[in-house]
This record gives C-alpha cells, sequence and structure tokens, in this order.
C-alpha cells in the first residue's frame, strides 16, 4: 500500500505532502489539484519494467502523448506544461513511500531539473535517507554520475550508470575511486538500495488509473492481440469482461462484478464469445426486464461498470485510482459507493478517489459506525489553490464518521446557496 507521496514543482503543488490510507479520498474545488497527485502517481507507475526518463515517462502516462497528437521531440516544450509556474529552473520531484514488511517504510524520489537536465535518485528506509545519487550537469553538454549521501559515498565511490532513468535500480551500482579499497560497507547499503527500489518497482506494476472520461462502450468489439488491459478509459472493458466470464477460474470475481453491477441497475450481466473473433456483453434491464446489449445501458451504468470491473478484477495489493467515480449517478446510487470501495480494501487493495460528491462523504457513516471501515482506513483531504499553489489539509473523521467541521469548500457554496435562498423570501 501506498503509505505516503511528496510532490514538487509539478503542475499546481509547489510543495505538498500527503500520507495515504486505503480508501483516500480528495475534495476540492474544481482546478484546485486533486488529479495532479494522481497522475504523479501515474508516472511513476507508467515507468514500473521499463528503462526510462521522466520525457519518456510523461509522453505514456495519462496519455500525454495521444494528447499532443504527435511524438514529443527534444525541443518541443513539453515543461511548460507540467513545471509549477513554467519555472524549468527547479527540480520537479516524485517521492513516493511503501508500506513493507520488512522495514514498516520504505520509499523512493526522482527528481529531475528541465534547465539542465540534472536528475537526482534517493531511497528511504523508515523516513531515513539511506542513499542518494545525481547526473549532475559539468559543461555546456556534458554531465557526470555522482553520489550525494551519505557522504562517505561522496568522497569514495563513483555512480556507474543509469541514473537518469526512473524505478532503475541499477544507479545504484557503484565502482570504488582511486585508491579506495574498503568495500563491505559500500555494499550493503547499495545492495539494500537496489532492494528497496525493486519492490517500489513492483508495487507500482499493480497501480490502475480510472479517468473521468470512461463509458464509451461498442455493441461489438474484436478480439484483440495479446493480453488484454482495461485501459484507463474502460477501452478494454468487453475484452476483461468476457475473459473473466469465460473461464472458470475467474467465476468468483464475475459474481461480485455481477453483483455490484445489479446495485447499478444491470442485472444478470454476461460478456463473451458471439461468433468468430467477436465479443460483447448484455445485461437485463431490471424494469423493463429485457435483454440489452451493454452499449444500451445508461450513461452513469456503463460509467461505473469500468470502476467496478477494475476493482474486483485487479489483485489483492493493487492501487485503484478513480476520478470522480459519482459522475452520471443518481444520489441513491453515489451512496453505493463507499460500500463498494470497502469490499475493495477488505480484499487488499488500496483505492484512491477525486470527488465532488457530498453524498460519497456522507455514506462513510455508516460503514464506521457499523465496524465496516475504522476510522484509519479512510483519509480524506481537501484541496484549495492559492497564489502559490496547491494546498491540501487532512479533515479530521469522528468515529461516528463525521467530517469534523464539514468540508470547507462545500460549506462555503452551501452558505451562498442558503443565504441567496433567503433573499428570495417575501419580507412578511
Amino acid at each position: 500500500m501506498l503509505s505516503k507521496i511528496k510532490i514538487g514543482n509539478f503542475k499546481s503543488i509547489e510543495k505538498l505532502e500527503l500520507k495515504l490510507a486505503p480508501l483516500t479520498i480528495f475534495v476540492g474545488p474544481n482546478a484546485s489539484g486533486k488529479s495532479n497527485i494522481l497522475e504523479s502517481i501515474a508516472i511513476l507507475a507508467q515507468t514500473a519494467g521499463l528503462e526510462r526518463s521522466i520525457t519518456r515517462s510523461l509522453e505514456g502516462s495519462l496519455g500525454y502523448g495521444a494528447f499532443i497528437q504527435y511524438p514529443i521531440s527534444r525541443d518541443f516544450p513539453l515543461f511548460d506544461f507540467i513545471a509549477h509556474k513554467k519555472d524549468w529552473s527547479k527540480f520537479i520531484t516524485f517521492e513516493i513511500h511503501v508500506t513493507d514488511a520488512e522495514y514498516h517504510d520504505i520509499g523512493y524520489m526522482y527528481a529531475f531539473m528541465p534547465k539542465d537536465k540534472e536528475v537526482r535518485q534517493a531511497v528511504f528506509a523508515n523516513d531515513e535517507k539511506l542513499i542518494e545519487v545525481g547526473y549532475l550537469r559539468t559543461g555546456e553538454s556534458s554531465w557526470r554520475r555522482e553520489f550525494l549521501y551519505p557522504e562517505e559515498f561522496k568522497k569514495s565511490l563513483q555512480s556507474t550508470d543509469h541514473t537518469e532513468y526512473m524505478l532503475d535500480p541499477t544507479c545504484f551500482d557503484y565502482g570504488l575511486k582511486q585508491g579506495i579499497t574498503e568495500r563491505d560497507q559500500f555494499e550493503k547499503i547499495s545492495s539494500e538500495a537496489r532492494e528497496i527500489v525493486k519492490k517500489i518497482e513492483t508495487a507500482a506494476r499493480d497501480v490502475y488509473f480510472i479517468s473521468a472520461i470512461r463509458g464509451e462502450v461498442r455493441p461489438f468489439v474484436e478480439t484483440g492481440v495479446g493480453e488484454p488491459e482495461l485501459g484507463t478509459h474502460g477501452e478494454g472493458l468487453i475484452e476483461i469482461l468476457s475473459l473473466i466470464f469465460g473461464q472458470r477460474e475467474h467465476e468468483k470475481i464475475a459474481g461480485k462484478i455481477i453483483k455490484w453491477a445489479s446495485r447499478f441497475g444491470m442485472e444478470e450481466i454476461k460478456a463473451g464469445w458471439r461468433g468468430r473473433n467477436i465479443l460483447s456483453s448484455d445485461y437485463i434491464d431490471p424494469e423493463l426486464q429485457t435483454h440489452l446489449n451493454m452499449a444500451l445501458a445508461s450513461q452513469g451504468s456503463r460509467q461505473i461498470l469500468t470502476i467496478i470491473t477494475q476493482l474486483f478484477w485487479s489483485k489483492p495489493g493493487s492501487i485503484i485510482m478513480i476520478e470522480e467515480p459519482e459522475i452520471s449517478l443518481h444520489i441513491e446510487a453515489q451512496l453505493e459507493l463507499p460500500k463498494m470501495f470497502s469490499e475493495a480494501i477488505k480484499e487488499g487493495k488500496q483505492v484512491i478517489v477525486t470527488t465532488h460528491s457530498e453524498h460519497l462523504i456522507l455514506a462513510l457513516k455508516p460503514l464506521i459506525v457499523n465496524g465496516e471501515l475504522k476510522t484509519e482506513d479512510v483519509a480524506i483531504w481537501h484541496f484549495e489553490k492559492t497564489e502559490e499553489g496547491t494546498k491540501a489539509e487532512r479533515l479530521k473523521l469522528t468515529d461516528k464518521g463525521i467530517v469534523e467541521g464539514w468540508i470547507p469548500s462545500y460549506v462555503e457554496a452551501e452558505g451562498k446557496i442558503i443565504k441567496e435562498w433567503f433573499d428570495t423570501l417575501p419580507e412578511d
């Protein structure tokens, strides 16, 4: 599970540190920076298992390449999109921490300065920096790799390779400088750092992001080549559902999907082969008692089906990030969301969502009162944007499942509505 994230000089964020829980909820006004947190996590996840610099990771994460519509060249001002206040002279920093059985807490930091193309990477164990390495500019077109921490490493060792690549454990390999013979203490720390990076890289491979732009379902799809993926927008939904419903080993997952789909108006959902290389999915409309193709489901139903599928198709230990799960859902349906998240958490998954729904927050109360969720299982962060950038405050959740003092931006908006309502009342 992700336990903490630190971000610096990324988009609207100058500096931010957030502690996370099994269910973490981000609330606040539009454009306050909530989705930037999800995006920073996705950047590291996009890199997992690959040799990638930050530019290549940004091109892939959350569809930057698709958004720009042409390959990002060295001269393209990509960092105007992501550097805080377009300042290329400061390090853009991503740091994530993961709970670990051996160390309790392990962490990894990647920092990149657009102006000089400098890179710094560091590893942490139990909130203490273990090692740091840098790829530093030495001239107009020259760089050097060197250890920056601990001091003894800086004096004695030289970095060997891959210092500019994200989540690559070999960046902490070393060579002894001339005249240095002591090796044991260096090897111990270097080996420890490599193992920590491998653990974090493994955790990052099981990070999934569901965008607010989702829910498009075609009546029929052709079977693809290779391992199917649900995708950021749910583009692989029918393939994944067909795989789940087509194999007995996934029977339990299929049952969970059927259960939760029925809660959102799609009864007896099925998916599978329709002849030749065609796949499709259908369900029973509960009021009409008619079989309908999934493409005919309501917008809200199609959008939530992507979320349901990702939540229960993901294996334990996965991190599922969802933008605005309440989109197109009636209030009654929004109240089901925390119940569904709670079930996923009990399966050992972590859920991180952004939301504008007060009903989603209110629906936490019965779960906490009934003991289905503990207060420590939930972290609610309120975001706002100031002249300096995005700020976040963790809201206190009482043992009755109530947000103490309620949500600041909601209080402000509701106060305006009440005032305007009173102003329209007749004076007598």
